[in-house]
C-alpha cells in the first residue's frame, strides 16, 4: 500500500510525480535501498513520468534498456517492457537488481555507481565520459537535495 499522503515532496511535482515517488519510496525502504536516491534517479531518467521510451530502448520511469536488460530478464515483447517499466513498484525493483549488478563492477563503486547505471561499468571509456560523469553528479546532487528537505522519506 503506497503511503501516498504520509510524505511531502517537492512543490513542482504533479500528482502523478508525486504517486510515483511515493511508491519507489516504499518500495525502496522494503528493499533496503536508499529512497531519496532511487527518487533522484527516476527523477533524473524520467522526471518520474510513465510511458516514456528514449531513442536508445530505454523504457519507463528509471528507463532500463530492453536491448539488454529486457531480453536478459526474458522479454520478448517490448510493449510489456514498457507496462512493467512504467510501474513504479515494478521498476523500483527492476533498478535495484540493475544497480546491485553494476555494483559488483570495481568501477561503479561510491559516486560512480549512477555513472554505471547510465553507461554500464565501461562507462569510463565511453566517448560521452564525461556527459556520463556528469549525470551521475545530477542524481547525486538530487538525492542529497532530497534528504535535506524531505529527511521523512527514510521513515515507514
Amino acid at each position: 500500500m503506497v503511503s501516498f499522503l504520509a510524505y511531502n515532496f517537492p512543490s513542482s511535482f504533479n500528482t502523478g510525480q508525486e504517486l510515483n515517488a511515493a511508491v519507489i519510496i516504499d518500495k525502496s525502504l522494503v528493499l533496503g535501498e536508499d529512497p531519496h536516491f532511487m527518487v533522484a534517479l527516476a527523477w533524473v531518467e524520467s522526471r518520474l513520468v510513465t510511458g516514456r521510451v528514449s531513442h536508445t530502448g530505454d523504457y519507463g520511469i528509471f528507463q532500463i534498456n530492453y536491448n539488454f536488460w529486457g531480453k536478459k530478464w526474458g522479454y520478448t515483447n517490448r510493449q510489456k517492457f514498457l507496462v512493467d517499466m512504467s510501474s513504479a513498484n515494478h521498476a523500483t525493483i527492476a533498478a535495484t537488481v540493475v544497480l546491485k549488478e553494476m555494483g559488483k563492477y570495481k568501477s561503479c563503486s561510491g559516486l560512480h555507481l549512477p555513472a554505471c547505471y547510465n553507461g554500464g561499468p565501461n562507462w569510463q571509456k565511453s566517448k560521452n565520459k564525461d556527459k556520463i560523469m556528469a549525470y551521475a553528479l545530477k542524481v547525486h546532487r538530487m538525492a542529497d537535495r532530497f534528504r535535506r528537505k524531505f529527511p521523512g522519506w527514510r521513515k515507514k
